[in-house]
Order: C-alpha cells, then sequence, then structure tokens
C-alpha cells in the first residue's frame, strides 16, 4: 500500500510542516542560519548506516561537516551526539555542555534534534521522502529569556517556576517558550494533547489510550528513551 500526505492527518502534516520550517527561521537563542546549519548535523546523524560513536565529536572528523561553521563546534557534537546517541548522555556530560553553551540554548538544540528525528522517523517509516530544508532566514535570535526561569529536579535544564510541578517531559522545554511550543504542537498530533493526559479513556477515535501507551511504552523501551 502506498502512503501520501494527503493520507495523513491534516493536523498532524501542520505540526510537522510547522516545526519543519522552524528549522531554518531564527530562534529564540540561536539564529536562522545556525539552526539550519545544526539541523543539517542532526539530519546527518540519524541519516547515517554506521553513525560515529559517542566518544567521537562530529567537528573532529575530517569532511563531515563544513569548515566554515555558524555555529560552535560544541554545538554540532552535541546535537550530533543527542540525535544519534541519546541513550548515552548522562548529566556530566550535560555539565561540560552548557560550560560553553548557555543552558537556554542547549534546550533549544534539544528541540532542533527532536523536531529532525521525529519528521524523519515518521516519514520513514510511510516510506515518505523527508522535505528539504528551507533556506536559512536571515535574523537574529531573539534572545528573550523568562523572567521565572528556575532549576529543576527533575530535570537538569532549567524550566519554567514552579519547577517539578509537572512531569519531567512536560516541563523539560519550558525556559524557551517558542522551542515548548513547537515540540508540544507536534507531541499534541502525533500522541495526545498536554490538556488531555489526565483522561485514561481518551481517544482519538483509532486507538484506545490504553493501546496507545502500550505502543508508546514498547517503542520508549526499543530506543532506550529515559522517559
Amino acid at each position: 500500500m502506498t502512503i501520501s500526505v494527503n493520507d495523513i492527518r491534516t493536523d498532524l502534516v501542520l505540526a510537522h510542516e510547522q516545526a519543519w520550517a522552524a528549522l531554518s527561521q531564527p530562534g529564540t537563542w540561536w539564529s536562522g542560519a545556525q539552526r539550519r546549519e545544526l539541523a543539517t548535523t542532526a539530519l546527518m546523524a540519524v541519516s547515517e548506516a554506521e553513525p560515529l560513536p559517542p566518544w567521537v565529536g562530529v567537528s573532529s572528523v575530517d569532511g563531515k561537516i563544513s569548515q566554515s561553521l555558524v555555529a560552535p563546534r560544541t554545538a554540532h557534537d552535541t546535537v550530533y551526539r543527542i540525535a544519534r546517541h541519546a541513550a548515552t548522555l548522562t548529566s556530566d556530560w550535560y555539565k561540560r555542555v552548557i560550560q560553553e553553551i548557555d543552558p537556554l540554548a542547549f534546550v533549544e538544540l534539544c528541540g532542533i534534534v527532536c523536531t529532525v528525528a521525529t519528521v524523519v522517523a515518521f516519514r520513514n517509516a510511510l516510506d515518505l521522502e523527508v522535505p528539504e530544508l528551507a533556506p536559512a532566514k536571515i535574523g537574529e535570535p531573539s534572545r528573550k529569556k523568562p523572567q521565572n526561569v528556575v532549576s529543576a529536579t527533575l530535570n537538569w535544564v532549567p524550566v519554567i517556576a514552579p519547577a517539578d510541578k509537572d512531569a519531567a517531559v512536560v516541563q523539560a522545554f519550558t525556559a524557551v517558550p517558542e522551542t515548548n511550543r513547537l515540540i508540544w504542537a507536534m507531541a499534541d498530533a502525533q500522541y495526545i494533547p498536554d490538556k488531555e493526559m489526565v483522561d485514561p479513556n481518551w481517544t482519538r477515535g483509532t486507538l484506545s489510550r490504553v493501546q496507545m501507551e502500550l505502543i508508546a511504552t514498547r517503542v520508549s523501551q526499543q530506543r532506550e528513551c529515559f522517559y
């Protein structure tokens, strides 16, 4: 059976298109050119048949990425490792990374990787081509930091207060609101709308909540997902 984009729910297509387009646009902490460049590295990481081992930085290997980068080499190394070796990440690794990258910029990096991994995996599963990244949009990041950013116990990264009131996965991107909005727009369409998670009987009309959770749990286990 051949599937086309027309066979996919409109809300899901729209959420993916919106997040994908944002990869080439100025964000909160990274410019459009930087975001597109980092998304390209994430694309490479999730697509390579023989990826680099987690302890090798992609920027240290000749010919893997451009030598004239607009984003820091550490950012590329970070994106590659998150995209391909998420199960190897540790709090000590994170602490080393944020010595060179601001914690909120790190949150946005995670959003770039999540967008790339989500759209690529979805399209590959349906045998659809992965869309090209749009040309980078000129402009600087907004650098708008919410006033109520605090440290959390459930997350390595800062979050919006009150910390630890919600599950780690729910509060993870909150300190960078635009990234949080894009990621949750995809999650709402792919999985369950955030506000509906408290309803054990929620359904989208095809799978029951129990069936959805069974699939989610199995996929998480197979992908060595922390959550």
